[in-house]
């Protein structure tokens, strides 16, 4: 059971299932400094270096935890190199620790409150490995977080002019209906997640609103396909191409019961374009 006021520290890796000694080595190292610390794995199947899943996974699900949640990102293909690793305070009272990869643009731009780059090495796991900062630099720093050690004592402040971004190809043209994104997420039922945001079936900061029952056409790999927005799967017949709104509240491109990513042949990272 959770103490009230203990500290929440939040695990996202590409560690995989070969790696879950990776991810036991990062707990060891927090536990050894504060035992009084509940951890979480949110994810440890990233697919490995996908700087875009790992945004995307951010992006959803932090909001949810509480106030004060440290949240840990290991997906670190540039991992030993001179990039930076970073300290992230939201104006929401969340904390982020991870490298300067791109994970934090598209997840945290709007919400940054202070940014630290981590310098300070008398809070590293020593001997400290060129090559899993995860365990060496970023868990401790994170555990000692826990103990109410000020941000400015792990290094100095980070210019977020330099904070580097990992954009996804987004562009409505509103004249002629066509919405040119991204697939930023697949599941492990093949639905693919794009980078349009609905509310209320409206497409985000335009007029387009998704009535139930439009005919969607989409562009994949030079390929056209024809589906419906719909409300859920079983609105459609099985094995029916779909539009709908994803719990995350982006549009999902699915097949009732069928694996769109393998039918359609779409992945992470995917430009596509849709025709209303």
């Amino acid at each position: 059971m959770v103490e009230f006021n203990q500290k929440i520290i939040c695990l996202l890796s590409d560690f995989g299932l070969k790696g879950q000694h990776y991810v036991a080595s990062m707990k060891a190292v927090i536990l050894k400094i504060n035992l009084n610390i509940k951890i979480i794995d949110i994810t440890h199947n990233i697919t490995p270096y996908s700087v875009i899943e790992a945004s995307y996974i951010l992006k959803t699900i932090y909001k949810n935890f509480p106030k004060g949640t440290i949240f840990i990102i290991v997906v670190d293909p540039g991992v030993g190199s001179s990039r930076e690793i970073l300290l992230i305070k939201t104006k929401s009272d969340h904390y982020f620790i991870g490298p300067n990869n791109g994970i934090f643009s598209g997840a945290l731009i709007n919400n940054i409150d202070d940014c630290i780059e981590i310098k300070n090495e008398e809070f590293f796991n020593i001997p400290t490995s060129n090559t899993f900062h995860g365990r060496d630099i970023m868990a401790p720093i994170g555990a000692h977080l826990t103990t109410n050690i000020l941000l400015s004592a792990f290094g100095p402040k980070f210019n977020l002019n330099n904070l580097n971004e990992f954009k996804l190809p987004y562009n409505i043209d509103i004249k002629n209906k066509v919405i040119h994104c991204s697939i930023q997420y697949i599941d492990s039922f093949g639905n693919g997640t794009t980078n349009i945001p609905l509310v209320n079936n409206n497409i985000q900061n335009t007029k387009f609103i998704l009535k139930e029952g439009l005919e969607i056409s989409v562009k994949i790999r030079e390929k056209y396909y024809k589906g419906f927005f719909s409300p859920s799967f079983s609105s459609v017949p099985i094995n029916s191409l779909l539009f709908l709104v994803g719990s995350t509240g982006f549009l999902e491109l699915s097949i009732n019961q069928g694996n769109a990513s393998k039918k359609l042949g779409f992945k992470v990272g995917d430009n596509i374009m849709l025709k209303l």
